[in-house]
């Protein structure tokens, strides 16, 4: 925004955008549509989306300390926008404050394992119920055909291709609730169930392997609108998913 004194006073103008007296001296319509407001960047927010996926996705793991500064500088961005995105960050459960002004990556206990899982075992079952009492066709064979590009072995190169699968299958099926309220919960423990699907497969191709014969197994049941099946499936899968997880967690804090 700059102002300029002319005889006439003193006027204010955007870059790109001559204000409504500035147009019609240079013979442009203020009406131009075409000029808008430039809409500016929110840092703080892809500050924040950025924090937020190297949590997810463990390369800062649980119990990692984490300082404005050195964020800021490997960001790029000055240290305002990352204390935005830490504070969120914790707001979110992603982050514990900690003395003069520095962060931890939350630590991820056995109670927090069976507290998500629980959350999962009463929320992804709802969309099932859901396409039993009103069946939805699209959204039936969306499901079905959920895992039709994927075969033993995953290999290495497709794991982040899979997991990002693997989420948006219990996502849609939450989705297919279509409760607004209950998409809304499950979207603030999103996070934390997806750290939780990278801690408890990453480096375990096996484990991998195994969720896949369960969730073709949980989609052909819907497939067949065998739905019953689907959320037995489904539970047993989570149930699985729970104690894997325990299991690797209890070991890796015995390694440590």
């Amino acid at each position: 925004m700059t102002r300029y004194g002319s005889s006439s006073g003193t006027h204010d103008t955007v870059l790109g955008r001559p204000d409504a007296r500035t147009a019609q001296t240079k013979g442009v319509a203020p009406t131009v549509t075409s000029l808008q407001p430039i809409e500016t960047v929110q840092l703080g927010d892809r500050a924040f989306e950025s924090i937020r996926e190297a949590i997810v996705r463990t390369e800062l793991p649980p119990g990692a300390p984490v300082k404005d500064r050195e964020l800021a500088e490997l960001l790029g961005l000055s240290r305002t926008p990352v204390r935005e995105a830490l504070h969120r960050l914790e707001a979110a459960g992603l982050l514990t404050a900690r003395g003069r002004g520095g962060w931890v990556v939350t630590p991820f206990s056995e109670q927090d394992v069976h507290e998500l899982f629980e959350l999962r075992r009463r929320l992804e079952p709802a969309g099932l119920d859901r396409l039993e009492a009103e069946p939805d066709d699209e959204a039936i064979e969306r499901i079905a055909t959920f895992f039709d590009g994927y075969q033993h072995p995953i290999l290495p190169d497709r794991f982040d291709d899979y997991f990002s699968q693997d989420h948006s299958f219990h996502t849609f099926l939450v989705a297919c609730s279509k409760n607004v309220r209950l998409q809304g919960f499950y979207s603030v423990i999103e996070s934390h169930i997806v750290r939780g699907r990278h801690y408890l497969s990453s480096g375990v191709p096996q484990r991998i392997d195994d969720t896949l014969d369960e969730h073709t197994g949980i989609a052909e049941a819907v497939g067949a609108r065998d739905f019953e099946l689907a959320r037995q499936r489904l539970l047993a899968h989570l149930r699985t998913g729970e104690a894997r997880m325990t299991e690797q967690l209890r070991q890796k804090l015995a390694a440590d």
